[in-house]
């Protein structure tokens, strides 16, 4: 099929008629916050890129735009108000450099955004943060991107994206940090939110003053991505002034990068000392907690029948390395279909699936029972085939009443003092 419609354009005829195709396929309604024809298309873009024909342009585009609708219901994402970066925490707590996203474009329509990227330290945002803290607060960031690049393309009714320019200089490599790249780590969020979730958004990012170094990194990340990654993310040395100004101007360019805009500002990220690294709160918690192994490549499954809506649901868990972990509705508890492993795909979400590491700081969250049927906390090792898991759990349930039980890894509860 023919090439569609480029940043700075509106969809054309033929993008129209694919994205209607894609809507009528999709399993799930869309809320008006999101359902736009190009929200929908930059799905339809990121399909292409691995496929010709139509017909798998189209299949590949509704699987990842329903998975997507999966996370922005578990998220909450599709409310009316999104947080500003000043409002999230991962910028409150200074763990990321900001840039302020400009209303200014390049000559496709894509908003500028630049960033200062030499104060970030990995370490401090590993021992500071929960690794589903630390997925929750980038969802929040993209999302109020995304509520961005729809404004500009409400304004324009063209397509729009956000040009991002990162500068590298200054920027050191650590131990941790080529530990996060060749863990995998940095391949999970960049393919959790570049390509699964907010594909084309964040497009192109130009990382700027480079070192030489940074190839080394560069390219063991490459093996670990999809198609497009080399596209999306360049790289450039001392000498890409010229590749900027090709399509944007330089009054549109901060004084820093050789432009001659002198109000564009940074804030730097500010590294957390290890005395303010995270510590356990509660000793009498980790003491109480039920280990068990996940063999590779294997899951293990907490089901708990709900028979009277309105409980809570707490966890507390802690690993010895990464492992998937998400919450699952499935339905009515008094059937007869029970599966001890079903399809996740067929469930609905209620807490992300995300792939967690509670090592340096343990995961401590919940969830609202809300509705009678069968809730599944799933945790899953099938990524590896190398090394089985140990996790530490403890859940907690919190009746109508405010009677609180305890839940083990075999779905029994009993009443229990309240520990989280």
């Amino acid at each position: 099929m023919t090439k569609h419609s480029p940043f700075g354009e509106p969809l054309n005829n033929e993008a129209k008629q694919i994205v209607e195709e894609v809507r009528q396929r999709i399993g799930q309604k869309m809320h008006p916050n999101f359902n736009t024809d190009f929200n929908v298309y930059r799905f339809v873009m990121a399909a292409m890129r691995n496929h010709k024909k139509q017909r798998d342009i189209v299949k590949h585009a509704v699987e990842a735009l329903n998975n997507h609708l999966r996370y922005r219901k578990a998220l909450g994402l599709d409310v009316e108000y999104i947080p500003t970066f000043d409002e999230n925490p991962i910028f409150q707590k200074k763990l990321m450099p900001r840039g302020e996203i400009l209303t200014k474009t390049d000559n496709q329509n894509r908003l500028l955004w630049y960033i200062e990227y030499a104060s970030i330290t990995v370490e401090s945002i590993a021992h500071s943060l929960s690794s589903s803290e630390a997925c929750k607060y980038q969802f929040l960031q993209f999302e109020h991107m995304l509520r961005k690049v729809m404004e500009q393309e409400e304004r324009t009714g063209c397509l729009s994206s956000l040009r991002h320019i990162v500068n590298m200089d200054g920027y050191e490599i650590n131990p941790f940090t080529m530990l996060f790249v060749s863990s995998g780590t940095l391949a999970y969020y960049s393919q959790l939110f570049h390509f699964e979730n907010y594909p084309e958004l964040v497009t192109p990012v130009d990382m700027v003053n480079i070192a030489t170094w940074i190839h080394v990194p560069y390219r063991l990340a490459k093996t670990m991505m999809p198609a497009g990654f080399s596209e999306k993310f360049r790289l450039h040395d001392k000498h890409f002034l010229k590749t900027l100004t090709a399509d944007i101007k330089p009054e549109d360019i901060p004084v820093s990068l050789g432009g001659t805009d002198a109000d564009i500002k940074f804030e730097n990220a500010e590294k957390v000392e290890p005395h303010r690294y995270w510590k356990v709160e509660k000793a009498d918690l980790v003491e109480a907690l039920e280990g068990f192994h996940i063999n590779t490549g294997k899951s293990r499954q907490v089901v708990i029948n709900v028979t009277q809506a309105q409980r809570e649901l707490k966890w507390y868990f802690a690993t010895d390395a990464d492992v998937y972990f998400g919450v699952f509705y499935e339905g009515d508890s008094i059937n007869n279909n029970f599966e001890e492993h079903p399809n996740l795909d067929n469930l609905e979400m209620v807490y992300p699936w995300l792939k967690i590491t509670a090592k340096l700081v343990h995961e401590k969250d919940g969830i609202k029972l809300n509705r009678v049927g069968r809730y599944r906390i799933v945790f899953n090792n099938k990524h590896t085939w190398v090394a089985r898991r140990y996790v530490q759990f403890y859940g907690q349930i919190q009746d109508g009443d405010n009677s609180y039980k305890r839940l083990f890894t075999d779905g029994t509860m009993v009443g229990a003092e309240p520990l989280l």
